[in-house]
């Protein structure tokens, strides 16, 4: 992985296992057009891909969807990717995260990312389109009370023009149940994965928005929560105006789809199959040209293609706050090395 961090290559892969859904988001399109079980990647399929992904220096993989928990085979795919030596992260809306499936994962070194973006029924089923927040939170309530999970779980809000006066109660939310929590804006782009919603868009006021991430920056800062307040103080400059560092996929990151595709980023195109050549040749067809184009004319904030290139940018700070504080940093390391 470090070679591939030194060389500009990606070291993060973002699985999408399946277009399948059981929420009906506004914020994304993804669910308007569901995958067949047929059509995604079988076990063996992705093993195959994943061996080439590895040797190619890819260490990290996010499992997303849809919803991932939608393959009746997940946890078998967690535990291919453990076995293979990837650090496998599952993006989840929850409401399948039930105690026993919980219970499985908790026993694997993976870490879990649940997206919880209200504690208010009807901003919940604004924003996710299902009427499932208290459904959500017992699956939340169940999965705080497993001991000794061996990966870092994560409650992760989008924050809009719906939201945004929540970020602290969802904040203490997380930390009453003993998650971590992470914040992203709204925010969409081409449209391709992402969709916009004008009650979410904060395009006409967006210092709603700043002031709330600036609250986060401020209490990460407080509490020592370094790649938080990394991540929050370059959502600001994001929601600004001001954001203009170059977009890290292709280069720190890259998407594969259901169907074994690959494309730079979500707002992408897939073009070439790792079922039918390997991650290197596969790789030459993408044009990076197109996504320089992408964050000058229309940039985004998604947490796959920015969050990993801030934190490479911003080593020297990380470094330095670890000198100071190396027990916060034994957490992180522990979790995603």
């Amino acid at each position: 992985m470090i070679k591939n961090i030194l060389l500009g290559r990606p070291f993060l892969v973002v699985f999408n296992l399946t277009r399948r859904c059981n929420s009906i988001c506004p914020m994304c399109s993804i669910w308007k057009t569901p995958s067949k079980p047929k059509d995604e990647l079988t076990l063996e399929e992705i093993e195959n891909i994943f061996k080439d992904l590895k040797s190619y220096g890819i260490k990290h993989v996010f499992l997303q969807g849809g919803d991932p928990l939608l393959r009746k085979d997940i946890l078998q795919i967690i535990e291919l990717l453990i076995d293979l030596g990837f650090n496998p992260t599952l993006i989840t809306n929850g409401l399948l995260l039930d105690e026993k499936i919980a219970n499985k994962i908790a026993e694997l070194k993976c870490n879990v990312s649940i997206s919880l973006d209200s504690l208010d029924e009807k901003k919940y089923k604004k924003i996710r389109g299902v009427d499932k927040l208290p459904h959500l939170l017992n699956n939340i309530q169940k999965c705080s009370k497993i001991k000794d999970k061996k990966g870092m779980w994560h409650i992760t809000s989008t924050i809009s023009k719906i939201n945004y006066d929540e970020v602290m109660d969802l904040f203490y939310f997380a930390r009453k149940n003993g998650f971590k929590f992470n914040a992203y804006p709204y925010n969409y782009s081409h449209c391709h994965s992402s969709a916009y919603d004008e009650e979410m868009s904060y395009d006409d006021n967006p210092t709603i928005i700043i002031d709330a991430f600036k609250k986060l920056s401020q209490l990460s800062q407080k509490e020592g929560l370094i790649f938080d307040k990394l991540i929050y103080d370059e959502s600001i400059k994001y929601i600004e105006g001001n954001y203009c560092a170059p977009c890290d996929a292709m280069k720190r990151s890259i998407i594969l789809t259901e169907k074994g595709e690959i494309a730079p980023c979500l707002e992408f195109n897939p073009s070439a199959n790792l079922k039918e050549m390997g991650i290197k040749q596969a790789l030459k067809q993408l044009d990076y040209s197109k996504v320089k184009k992408c964050y000058i004319e229309t940039p985004c904030f998604y947490g796959c293609t920015r969050g990993s290139g801030i934190i490479i940018r911003t080593i020297p700070e990380i470094f330095l706050f670890t000198l100071k504080n190396p027990r916060t940093i034994t957490s992180y390391i522990r979790a995603y090395s």
